[in-house]
């Protein structure tokens, strides 16, 4: 019973630390397609629109992420 246990709380602490990397690959992912429309529409200007939802949804996804982390020292 006890193995079943300790089997469960590494289940629960790897797919927690698989969400954190996920979702830190995924906001690089992000930050450097933006830089790099950013580069290449130097003479245009991106639309306000595109930044603030692109933005809003890193904010999401980094405080879902700061939730996941939390998530993972209380197991600790």
């Amino acid at each position: 019973m006890a193995d079943r246990k300790q089997h469960r709380a590494y289940a629960a602490r790897r797919h927690i630390q698989t969400e954190i990397d996920r979702r830190l690959t995924r906001a690089a992912h992000i930050a450097f397609i933006m830089q790099s429309n950013t580069l290449h529409r130097l003479n245009s200007t991106i639309s306000a629109d595109y930044c603030a939802a692109v933005f809003s949804y890193l904010a999401e996804d980094l405080l879902s992420l700061q939730d996941l982390i939390q998530q993972q020292n209380k197991l600790h």
